[in-house]
């Protein structure tokens, strides 16, 4: 049953999720193909025959697609027809501000058909999973490069992601004595425009790759702005980092990259901070035991078979070291930011 956020199952239902996962997924994906959850909101309890008859197919496939929805919890039945279920309401309807839409685009298109590959990745040790998609480089992000529509389905989801996750660490760091910020690998802008936003005052460099701060580019029409975002194309490992800046955003970057390359990076960021910046590490972790969060433990297999084949959601202790590692003096950590997420503040 589903009450406070919360749905219980039995250990073994527990299990047929895991092991029919695959379908489990197309069975969202598909009603958000349709538009079934926005169909029966606006319309009410409907029947089978009735749901058919908005998606405009046989009422045999419309039949196994509602039970397989009631059957996750997503439906119930109400005054004798399918209605939504509360966790439908409110993260599966595109007018929720929890919408998870963009996640399930990114696993459609992008992460699923390489995830078979998780167990070749392993025995390899590298992202076997990234042969499904073709282009130049070794990574996922240099792979996309050659992929504009995918491209975009990525970039969507890591924007809305950071929207909800950005705005807690925005609440916990104070930026007002801060002049100039470098965000380094900051996709297509997100968090910089939002930055700049909270703070008027704040001139915010965008260090990424070209095509990616193109497509940042074109997102920023405020004149204000535009004056205070630049945009610095640049590959972070074979070129230098822009100098001067009183702080780096190292944002969801840590959780690609070894413990080694992760140290190797934020030594480039010690050198390129001015005295007594700051290099700001805010990335997935896992919990110190090892054990979770759930989130954690899904998203990890996706950095090893695809991404980057040597990341993870590293524990707040691992970013900790490699901080030190790097050279900063002193280092603070605020794990409770929610989302699975912490932040490591380097101070040089």
């Amino acid at each position: 049953m589903s009450t406070s956020g919360q749905v219980t199952i039995a250990d073994a239902d527990y299990l047929r999720i895991i092991i029919h996962g695959t379908t489990a997924f197309e069975l969202l994906r598909t009603a958000l193909e349709f538009d079934l959850f926005e169909k029966l909101e606006s319309g009410g309890p409907a029947t089978v025959e009735q749901v058919a008859s908005a998606l405009r197919v046989d009422a045999q496939p419309a039949r196994i697609l509602l039970l397989g929805l009631a059957s996750l919890r997503l439906l119930e039945i109400q005054e004798g027809g399918y209605v939504n279920s509360d966790v439908v309401r409110r993260k599966l309807l595109r007018s929720s501000p929890r919408f998870l839409g963009p996640l399930v685009d990114i696993q459609d298109r992008i992460i699923n058909a390489g995830m078979g590959d998780f167990a070749e990745s392993m025995r390899r040790n590298t992202n076997v999973g990234l042969r499904r998609l073709g282009g130049p480089g070794t990574t996922l992000y240099e792979r996309l490069t050659a992929h504009p529509q995918l491209q975009q389905v990525f970039y969507a989801n890591m924007s809305d992601a950071s929207r909800h996750a950005f705005a807690q660490m925005l609440d916990r760091y104070d930026f007002s004595r801060v002049r100039h910020v470098i965000d380094i690998g900051g996709g297509d802008g997100t968090n910089s425009i939002e930055l700049a936003r909270r703070y008027p005052h704040l001139q915010v460099t965008v260090f990424d790759h070209e095509a990616v701060t193109q497509l940042a580019a074109q997102r920023i029409d405020d004149p204000d702005l535009c004056k205070r975002i630049h945009f610095r194309p640049g590959d972070l490992f074979t070129d230098s980092l822009p100098t001067g800046a009183d702080a780096i955003l190292y944002f969801h970057i840590f959780e690609i990259w070894s413990p080694e390359r992760n140290t190797e990076l934020l030594r480039k960021c010690h050198a390129a901070l001015a005295d007594g910046g700051v290099c700001l590490v805010y990335s997935f972790v896992s919990d110190d035991a090892g054990t979770g969060s759930l989130t954690a433990g899904l998203v990890s297999p996706y950095f090893l078979t695809i991404a980057s084949g040597e990341g993870m959601a590293y524990s707040p202790a691992d970013v900790r070291r490699a901080v030190l590692d790097a050279g900063f003096s002193r280092v603070e950590c605020h794990q409770d930011l929610g989302f699975s997420h912490a932040l490591v503040v380097g101070h040089r």
